[in-house]
C-alpha cells in the first residue's frame, strides 16, 4: 500500500441494515481486510484487501484502482454525497475498518465538514479504535459470540472499546449476531459486560440468515428466549433482523 493509501471495497448509498439508525439513509465506505474469520460473515469478498473499488452511483458503477488516496476516496464520497437525497451518516465498515486505523484517521481528518460518521465495528482492536474516536459520532460495536463465529472469545476486547465508546460521549450501540447453535451463556455474558459500562446502551440481538437468502438460522422461539437471558442483566435488549437482507439490498 503507497504512503497515504487505503484498500477501499466499495462505495454505495443504502438503507442502513442493522440496529439502533436501521432505515436510515446511509453512505457506506467499505474497507477492505479484516482480522477475523467469523463463520456467519456476510461480505466475505471483503475479508482480504482487493483489487479494486466498486462505486455505485446514480449513474451506474464504475471501479477505482486500489489503493485509494485521501483525495481520491474524499473526492468519490463528495461526488455520492452531491448526488444523494440528504444522509442520515457517512457508514465506515468492512472488512474490520480499524485494521486501516491510520488511513481512516487520515482521511477524516482531511474530510470536508458532512454527514455524521458511524463506525461499525468488531470490537477487537481498542487502540485504534481510541485513534479514530475523536473523528466519529456514531459506533455500532459487535460483541462476537464464540460458539456461532469459530473464533476465540474477545470479551475483553470488546469491554476495553465499548468503555472507549462511552467514555467518549459517543451515540453507542452493541449488535450480537445470534443463531440456533448461540450459547445463551455467551449472550449473557455479553449483556453483562454492557451493563457494567453502561446500563442504558441498547444491545442488539441480530438473528442470522443463510448464506444468499434472508431466511433465518433462528426461529421465533429461540429468539425470545435469548432475550429473555439478556434482559436479565440489561433493561434495553432489543431484536431486530437485517433489514437489508429483508429489502434485497446493498
Amino acid at each position: 500500500m503507497r504512503r497515504g493509501g487505503g484498500n477501499v471495497s466499495e462505495l454505495f448509498v443504502s438503507f442502513q441494515g442493522e440496529g439502533l439508525h436501521a432505515g436510515r439513509r446511509h453512505l457506506f465506505v467499505r474497507l477492505g481486510g479484516c482480522p477475523l474469520r467469523c463463520r456467519y460473515c456476510d461480505t466475505p469478498e471483503s475479508l482480504v484487501p482487493v483489487a479494486t473499488c466498486r462505486v455505485l452511483g446514480p449513474d451506474g458503477e464504475h471501479r477505482r484502482t486500489n489503493p485509494l488516496s485521501v483525495e481520491d476516496l474524499g473526492r468519490e464520497v463528495a461526488t455520492l454525497v452531491a448526488a444523494s437525497p440528504p444522509l442520515h451518516a457517512l457508514a465506515l465498515t468492512g472488512g474490520e475498518p480499524l485494521a486501516q486505523a491510520d488511513f481512516v484517521e487520515t482521511w477524516l481528518t482531511t474530510a470536508p465538514p458532512g454527514p455524521a460518521v458511524l463506525l461499525e465495528t468488531a470490537g477487537i482492536l481498542p487502540s485504534r479504535l481510541a485513534q479514530v474516536l475523536p473523528y466519529v459520532a456514531i459506533v455500532s460495536l459487535d460483541f462476537k459470540c464464540p460458539s456461532n463465529t469459530g473464533q476465540r472469545a474477545r470479551w475483553d476486547e470488546h469491554a476495553a472499546c465499548l468503555a472507549l465508546a462511552v467514555g467518549a460521549r459517543r451515540d453507542v450501540y452493541v449488535k450480537m449476531p445470534v443463531d440456533a447453535g448461540t450459547s445463551s451463556d455467551e449472550v449473557a455474558e455479553g449483556a453483562r459486560i454492557v451493563a457494567a459500562i453502561d446500563p442504558s446502551v441498547p444491545l442488539f440481538l441480530t438473528p442470522l440468515t443463510e448464506p444468499d437468502s434472508p431466511r433465518l438460522t433462528i426461529d421465533a422461539h429461540e429468539l425470545e428466549r435469548l432475550q429473555a437471558v439478556a434482559s436479565r442483566h440489561l433493561p434495553d435488549v432489543r431484536v431486530l433482523p437485517q433489514l437489508h437482507k429483508v429489502l434485497g439490498i446493498l
